[in-house]
């Protein structure tokens, strides 16, 4: 007679799984976008629920909520051209970091603080959003967008101190128009940014944020995969803003298949 496996018990997995949560590991390592955000999927259309008994939109503390339409002829709050040029910017990514905040003449007082970048040079991975959110006060991406981000460098396996995390604006704005951030100098600004940082890839949520940075007219920002900048060349990967993440399962899943793309480049 052949010998049967022995059976485990539910209190052997429990503890199993138990074991796991304690060393960290919180998702499998599979190439399908498998739930690595805690947001409920899209229903299918067949599941879709009649306009009578359509779901409620998420309470505000789960997505930010929609600002106002600016209005034409308002300057941005707290905007304004970023002074001098790239010959007299911190030329030191910490003296940089100082400057990010106290620097007035780019940035004057506004409704909301200055908030700074955080990681160290070198990183493993530059990650790039628009700008603080409205909760931010001493750490960058410290709200709902901030737990988007959390979630897919869990599920990536990458720990959060081998990242720096930066904004294109150093304070939050109510409906930013990218172009003119770009004519204030910010996507210059930016580019100086990640040359300071110097990581082994970067990853821009936003295409209004990747449209600061410098290409060719026929080429589009969208198609941009490379960061060249002062003779460097960095692997770049062009994504949807959290926000939209956040919304969309179809768009998470997509982003995790670029992503496992350009991580095996």
């Amino acid at each position: 007679m052949t010998a049967q496996a022995p059976l485990v018990s539910a209190a052997e997995i429990a503890a199993a799984l138990d074991w796991w949560r304690l060393a960290g590991v919180e998702v499998d390592a599979l190439d399908e976008a498998s739930g690595w955000l805690d947001i409920e999927p899209d229903a299918p259309a067949s599941e879709a629920p009649a306009a009578a008994t359509a779901k409620p939109s998420p309470p505000p503390h789960q997505l930010p909520a929609a600002s106002p339409p600016r209005m034409p002829g308002i300057e941005l709050e707290g905007l304004a051209k970023v002074p001098g040029d790239h010959a007299t910017w911190p030329a030191d990514l910490a003296a940089f970091r100082q400057w990010w905040l106290e620097e007035e003449k780019f940035s004057p007082a506004g409704a909301f603080p200055r908030v700074p970048p955080r990681g160290a040079a070198g990183a493993k991975l530059m990650l790039v959003v628009g700008q603080p959110e409205e909760s931010d006060s001493v750490t960058l991406l410290s709200g709902p967008l901030g737990k988007v981000l959390s979630g897919f460098l869990r599920a990536a396996g990458i720990a959060e101190d081998r990242i720096y995390l930066a904004s294109a604006l150093p304070r939050h704005t109510l409906r930013p128009d990218w172009a003119e951030v770009g004519t204030a100098g910010y996507g210059q600004l930016l580019a100086h940014h990640i040359g300071l940082v110097a990581p082994e890839r970067v990853i821009v949520f936003g295409a209004g944020i990747l449209a600061l940075f410098p290409h060719e007219p026929a080429q589009g920002s969208a198609t941009l995969r490379r960061f060249n900048h002062d003779g460097r060349h960095i692997p770049l990967l062009p994504a949807r803003d959290l926000a939209n993440l956040a919304r969309r399962a179809g768009f998470r899943a997509r982003f995790w298949q670029q992503w496992l793309e350009f991580s095996d480049g």
